[in-house]
């Protein structure tokens, strides 16, 4: 009696159910499918058994050729998908909700000049400021949040596509984030500072104008006034998450604490001599003296 192999078993158990699998299976692998007279469909693999326990001499000699065809075809299926990942990837437009020209930035970075790019960068954000910044020639913080989204993406984009992801204010993001927003660990993180005591590096001559700068070394932005700039840059909505809703109950706390400023101005008016802060109340002042009195 011939043996009964696995091979054998799964045939058997579902006729109906294993027809349309191994149907399949023997496509994505190009291995040839037979259909026994019960029905069954078993697709047979090299060095395998045929159903009923009976050795297939002729697959045997087969196998090596086959094998060696399903070896080139995944070979291209993974050349193809990489070639597929790399296409994915293309330079940035230029978008610009105000005209502004980014062919500078872009040739700087294309061409490896890091501190060309990170002047002509730091030149554009005044630009975006608006024509104050520029007579000024720096940036409120305030001014950061009419900065239009179109060019802020497109800034980081062509600073990301050029460094292969590892500089821009996107990534400066990250890790600010990933740093639960301390700017003394952000700061070393991105080797902004130097030292046990985390002294700032000195402009332009020791930052690291190279690809291989720690990953968020690019752009800089001056923080020895503050952080509130940068802080504003790295929570613009170009790159920040949009705000959640504000619900009923925040809606309502805010209404109190508005109501609390209101009254806490009022009595200081009133112990100045009126409680003209309260709106409909006209305040001592200009009052008649009551008859009863008396004059003076």
């Amino acid at each position: 009696m011939a043996a009964v192999t696995a091979s054998t078993v799964s045939c058997r158990a579902s006729p109906t159910a294993a027809r349309p699998a191994a149907r399949a299976a023997a496509r994505a692998l190009a291995v040839p499918t037979s259909v026994p007279a019960g029905g069954a469909a078993c697709a047979r693999f090299p060095g395998t058994s045929r159903p009923g326990g009976v050795s297939s001499t002729r697959e045997a000699r087969g196998s090596t050729g086959r094998a060696g065809a399903r070896g080139g075809a995944l070979r291209a299926i993974v050349d193809s998908s990489a070639n597929a990942k790399e296409t994915l990837k293309e330079e940035p437009a230029l978008a610009s909700d105000m005209e502004v020209d980014y062919t500078v930035l872009r040739d700087h970075l294309k061409a490896g000049e890091w501190e060309l790019a990170d002047n002509e960068h730091r030149r554009l954000i005044i630009v975006l400021a608006g024509e104050d910044a520029e007579d000024r020639e720096w940036v409120y913080f305030t001014e950061v949040q009419n900065m239009p989204v179109t060019d802020m993406k497109t800034i980081d984009a062509l600073w990301r596509y050029y460094s292969d992801d590892k500089f821009g204010f996107s990534v400066q993001r990250k890790i600010w984030i990933g740093q639960k927003r301390q700017w003394t660990k952000f700061f070393k993180v991105i080797d902004w500072t130097t030292g046990e005591n985390g002294n700032y590096r000195k402009w332009p001559e020791e930052f690291i104008w190279k690809k291989d700068a720690a990953r968020g070394h690019m752009p800089l932005t001056s923080a020895l006034r503050g952080t509130q700039l940068l802080n504003a840059l790295l929570e613009h909505p170009a790159y920040a998450p949009p705000k959640k809703p504000k619900t009923a109950a925040d809606n309502v706390q805010a209404a109190a604490s508005k109501f609390q400023e209101s009254v806490k101005e009022s009595l200081e008016g009133g112990m100045k001599g009126g409680f003209g802060g309260f709106k409909g109340f006209p305040g001592l002042k200009g009052l008649k003296k009551p008859s009863w009195m008396g004059g003076d």
